[in-house]
């Protein structure tokens, strides 16, 4: 749903979340699959769908749910859209860019001095090129780790997997 929310493709094809396997791929008709990507809030308008079939099918009879379970049906929904809304803040609020650009000054400065920090308290050469090395290679990984996990919602190696999300979504229903 976080790719589906972000897109800003031309055509459904482009957008490789609505290549997923889903339960009932063929149940969605082309119309609602049209509108679902002309929306702008298309993960509210799949909610809403899915309250309004459940509501059809209680009134129709197909869903015999007694009221007290239904509403935990419908708490449970409402909990995933709460999950589904704190995702997205934590896509959606920027990191800081001038806390981002001290950062690596910083990391830049603490590369260029500390081998001249090091250098009197070792007895050789080589303990300070493994010293300095040791700490500056572990900054700028700590640093390049928090880039990376940032923003989780897209669709480099270290992302989170959509596909295999779904699959097991669709596994556990």
């Amino acid at each position: 749903l976080g790719e589906i929310e972000d897109s800003s493709s031309e055509s459904i094809e482009d957008v490789q979340a609505f290549s997923f396997e889903l339960i009932d791929a063929a149940g969605i008709d082309e119309e609602s699959l049209t509108n679902l990507f002309l929306e702008d809030a298309k993960v509210q308008l799949i909610y809403q769908w899915i309250q309004n079939l459940v509501v059809k099918e209680m009134r129709t009879g197909v869903l015999l749910i007694p009221p007290p379970i239904l509403t935990r049906a419908f708490s449970q929904i409402a909990n995933g859209m709460v999950a589904f809304h704190d995702a997205v803040k934590l896509s959606d609020v920027p990191f800081p860019f001038p806390y981002a650009q001290m950062c690596d000054f910083l990391l830049l400065m603490h590369w260029l001095v500390v081998p001249w920090v090091v250098y009197p308290w070792v007895t050789s050469p080589i303990w300070a090129f493994v010293f300095c090395f040791m700490q500056v290679f572990i900054l700028w990984s700590l640093n390049f780790i928090a880039v990376e996990i940032e923003n989780p919602f897209g669709m480099d190696d270290n992302d989170l997997d959509g596909r295999d999300m779904q699959r097991e979504f669709n596994k556990h229903l």
